[in-house]
């Protein structure tokens, strides 16, 4: 029955379509979906929607029994269901399965033979049980779970120990036999992006499933029903538009008090966007406008071989990311390579594979016309010993790409055909540092305030998409760059700042003339890391 108002319990058209793909097989008996997300706006019923599916796992024909004579798949109840619910505190997962305890009537308590408590639901003589973990997130390793839910993961962060409880939740359900196919459902409000939350990081996972040429299976099952992009909060009919088709599954909700909270001056413009809107809301800081971001995505459009491009390498030795991007003349910015330190252990001692990245360098020469190339060995803290890493393959590439290169990155007496050094300290940095920031501004402008009217699109990549999002506005002397939340941030923004370069570039490129293998032979130069 409905835990409120004690009618029976009817699940949504939007609850239904869910339940039908969730437990979906293919002609072998195995789940479609290994991992589901149920994203929804405050108030949308996602507690309640939570707790009957704890409650249906507990008790119902949820596995895979077989398949009857019409060929179609038979559910079996589980002979010994585990369900754990998992939240940022233990309160609040109490908070959902008394709410999952408030469905079952007296009758059904009776007939099943339960015993509903705080912390845990019991089926009596069976060992079938709904409970909460109460103990350390390391000794609740290896429970042999059958159903996990967690709840509220956009609150599931590294500080509040959420990250942690959600990988145990994962492997738990990861190790169970064959028979079983346990699964783990998130429930949650809208990510806020670059807080790195557990949200946020199946977000980015179901992103690179449905990327173009994605290798591996595409089995995350992502529900979220979001009012339009284009929704105006700043008039009562946008508002009322928006909120219809956010609680569009959501009949009960009280959509004009909703506006009115939208419109109160203490609810933030990015909190309405995340919590009455279900949209991704860019911080107050943010670089871009996310949203506006998204919408240039050209996925559809091939750079093809000899297209003139520009790119640009931003280098980091261990802490960062290593990006290379390009950039078509008509400002479509393309990932090329992208390599990220490995998170957990296996980063500790994780360096940047120069070699694999000299490759790509050269590769990408070979295969388009790059007109120029611009490569920032470190980071902009004056790292010497950083940007010395790379000092080998910056030479090289200047000894072998000089003379076909028709745009130098640091053009004179003295310069480089590569060497692009935003540090500070280096010769030529602060006349450097301004003109990345012009074309910073610049492509903040296109996205921004121009949008699909203006020149700038990208490829869709998830991984430069993530990267933009990251990315946050940090004024200098010469205007508003680009940078990491701090500096020690592990939510990293470089291939946001090898995509600047490379616009930048081809600005260069296309401004100067040069469009053809420079004809000059360049001396070797006088440049240093020092």
């Amino acid at each position: 029955m409905h835990p409120s108002s004690g009618r029976p319990w009817r699940f949504t058209p939007g609850q239904r379509r869910f339940l039908v793909l969730w437990y979906h097989v293919n002609s072998e008996g195995r789940f479609t979906w290994r991992s589901g997300v149920k994203r929804g706006s405050k108030g949308s019923g996602k507690d309640p929607f939570a707790a009957a599916i704890g409650d249906i796992e507990l008790l119902g024909p949820v596995g895979f029994g077989w398949f009857g004579p019409d060929g179609r798949p038979v559910g079996a109840r589980r002979n010994l269901a585990l369900v754990q619910v998992a939240s940022n505190s233990a309160d609040q997962s109490k908070t959902l399965l008394r709410v999952a305890n408030a469905m079952w009537s007296r009758e059904a308590r009776d007939y099943y033979g339960l015993d509903c408590g705080e912390s845990r639901t019991v089926v009596k003589g069976s060992g079938s049980r709904f409970e909460v973990p109460t103990s350390a997130e390391a000794s609740r390793e290896g429970d042999p779970v059958t159903c996990g839910l967690l709840n509220e993961s956009h609150h599931l962060t590294d500080s509040s120990g959420g990250s942690a409880v959600a990988r145990v939740a994962r492997r738990n359900v990861a190790k169970s036999p064959a028979h079983v196919q346990a699964r783990l459902i998130e429930f949650t409000n809208a990510h806020r992006p670059g807080q790195d939350s557990v949200a946020e990081r199946s977000f980015e996972a179901w992103q690179k499933q449905q990327a173009a040429g994605y290798p591996g299976a595409r089995d995350i099952l992502y529900d979220s029903i979001e009012a339009p992009p284009d929704t105006d909060i700043m008039t009562e009919v946008g508002r009322m538009r928006g909120l219809e088709a956010a609680y569009q599954d959501a009949p009960w909700a009280d959509l004009p008090r909703l506006s009115a909270e939208m419109m109160d001056p203490r609810t933030s413009v990015a909190d309405t966007i995340r919590f009455f809107l279900n949209g991704l809301a860019a911080a107050e800081d943010s670089w871009v406008d996310s949203t506006e971001f998204d919408k240039l995505a050209a996925g559809d459009r091939v750079v093809e071989d000899g297209t003139p491009v520009a790119l640009f390498l931003d280098c980091s030795k261990s802490e960062d990311a290593t990006a290379l991007v390009g950039c078509t003349l008509d400002y479509h910015a393309f990932e090329v390579g992208v390599w990220e330190r490995p998170k957990g252990r296996r980063g500790a001692s994780w360096l940047a594979p120069r070699g694999e990245v000299d490759s790509a360098v050269r590769h990408a020469v070979e295969r388009w016309r790059v007109l120029w190339l611009g490569i920032d060995p470190g980071p902009a803290k004056d790292d010497t010993a950083e940007a010395l890493y790379w000092a080998t393959m910056i030479d090289g590439l200047h000894r072998d790409l000089g003379g076909r290169l028709a745009n130098w990155a640091t053009p004179g007496a003295g310069g480089s055909s590569v060497l692009f050094d935003l540090r500070t300290s280096a010769q030529g940095g602060v006349r450097r540092n301004q003109e990345f920031t012009q074309a910073a501004e610049l492509v903040r402008r296109w996205v921004d305030e121009e949008g699909l009217d203006g020149p700038f699109r990208w490829d869709g990549s998830p991984t430069l998409r993530r990267h933009v999002h990251n990315a946050k506005a940090r004024p200098n002397p010469w205007g508003v760059s680009l940078g990491k939340a701090t500096r020690d941030s592990l939510q990293v923004v470089d291939a946001a700042t090898a995509m600047v370069g490379a616009v930048m570039g081809a600005r260069l490129a296309g401004n100067s003339g040069r469009k053809a293998k420079s004809q000059r032979q360049p001396g070797k130069g006088r440049w240093g890391y020092a």
